[in-house]
């Protein structure tokens, strides 16, 4: 599954940071949201509370009679999510 949205706990207050989008990569937020701590480095996901999606990668190649002699096909990654990734499989 890939994150999509977390919920993360300051380690050093305790303080929940909810709705944290993920921007194609494993995001923790920024800086602690209680005014008190400050804490810029140390957060530890609550996986119960986050939001998470299936995706799949599906490789799209040309028809290997469709590409001149002596060539070779190309390909496409895709990747697939949500419902789109069930109806892939």
């Amino acid at each position: 599954p890939e994150l999509i949205s977390g919920c993360f706990r300051c380690t050093q207050c305790g303080t929940e940071i909810r709705n944290v989008e993920q921007q194609f990569k494993f995001t923790k937020p920024v800086v602690c949201t209680n005014a008190t701590c400050g804490n810029r480095v140390s957060f530890a996901l609550i996986r119960e509370e986050s939001r998470f999606c299936d995706w799949q990668r599906i490789r799209v190649q040309e028809n290997s009679d469709e590409v001149p002699a002596g060539s070779l096909p190309r390909s496409l990654d895709v990747i697939v999510r949500h419902e789109e990734e069930e109806k892939a499989r």
